[in-house]
């Protein structure tokens, strides 16, 4: 079975995400002789896409795909803003987050800066194996610079910290393009480009295909704003037989790690590695054993926000069951 390895979202997340993957060693642009088709698409689309800045600077790519409306990965202004926007004419402007999907990795910006061009969004036609794409981004501090490659696979789950059914693409992407337009040979977006990494075939990147979500990117423009679940957990990790035998515990489960004020762990009372004693070891998710954080997470995001989950923990010797309810990561 094929696996992705070392993915890695393109800007460091909130939870520092980024940590916990392997990034590839280096970023080698290959030598690249772009179809005459997608030059042209590059030149046509260029006007509109966009730098996104933050306080700090750069956070990666958007584009207008309507007057006023910018689209972007949602990890790209997680952290926040206010929100600049870097036009390809040069021009500067403000914006203001409307909407966002976190589980969908998809954000929208509201601008009152004139759109120099807007993007057809594909919602309709799927992406095929062995399509040839367009991006452009503002990776490698390469402003709205075109990067060309062919759809790999589709419905890829490279990680349970990622979307699932991503687009994997031989889009030769860096830190700085996420956030960005994969158009293809007619100048349609077929995605928003989410991470990189590499896998057992070589380096690849991947996109949240739009094929489907006209309705979500209404319920954005709308301002709706959904969350992935979360525990509020920072640092849980796998009870592996070394860190068992150090802390005196039976191994397997997941060590709780710090919990978070206010989050629904802290709610139900868990104790992590800041509280005295032993660290609670969550051992089940509604009765499915967990055993690394993985897992873990791939349990919770089974769910939505608001929903109630069974743990099973062990605290010392005493095995013993909480409900939670899941929420947003505390602080969002």
């Amino acid at each position: 079975m094929r696996k992705a390895w070392g993915v890695l979202i393109f800007l460091p997340l909130v939870l520092a995400l980024a940590l916990l993957l392997r990034p590839p060693r280096t970023w080698a642009v290959p030598i690249q002789a772009p179809p005459e088709a997608l030059e042209r698409v590059y030149l046509q689309a260029h006007p509109a896409v966009l730098r996104v800045e933050g306080p700090e600077g750069s956070r990666g790519t958007g584009f207008f795909y309507a007057q006023g409306l910018v689209l972007t990965a949602y990890h790209v202004v997680a952290e926040g803003g206010p929100y600049t926007l870097a036009l390809a004419d040069g021009t500067r402007a403000r914006a203001e987050l409307l909407g966002f999907a976190e589980p969908l990795d998809l954000a929208l910006l509201a601008t009152p800066a004139k759109a120099p061009k807007t993007l057809p969004l594909e919602t309709a036609r799927p992406p095929q194996p062995g399509e040839a794409l367009v991006h452009i981004g503002n990776g490698r501090n390469q402003f709205l610079a075109p990067r060309y490659g062919r759809v790999t696979r589709l419905g890829v789950s490279p990680s349970a910290f990622l979307p699932q059914d991503l687009v994997e693409t031989s889009l030769p992407l860096a830190p700085g393009d996420s956030g960005g337009p994969v158009l293809d040979a007619q100048g349609k977006v077929l995605g928003v480009a989410v991470a990189i990494g590499q896998t057992e075939e070589g380096f690849r990147s991947f996109f949240a295909p739009l094929l489907g979500r006209a309705s979500v990117l209404a319920a954005l423009e709308r301002g709706e704003r959904r969350y992935w679940p979360y525990l509020g957990l920072r640092g849980p990790r796998a009870l592996t037989p070394e860190l068992a035998r150090e802390l005196g515990l039976p191994p397997g489960g997941v060590l709780v790690g710090e919990v978070v004020p206010g989050g629904a762990a802290h709610r139900v009372g868990l104790r992590g590695l800041e509280s005295p004693g032993v660290p609670d070891v969550i051992l089940e998710v509604d009765g499915t054993p967990v055993n690394s954080f993985e897992d873990l997470l791939r349990e919770v995001r089974k769910r939505q926000v608001g929903e109630s989950v069974r743990l099973t923990v062990r605290r010392g010797e005493r095995v013993f069951q909480v409900e939670a309810v899941l929420a947003p990561f505390p602080g969002r």
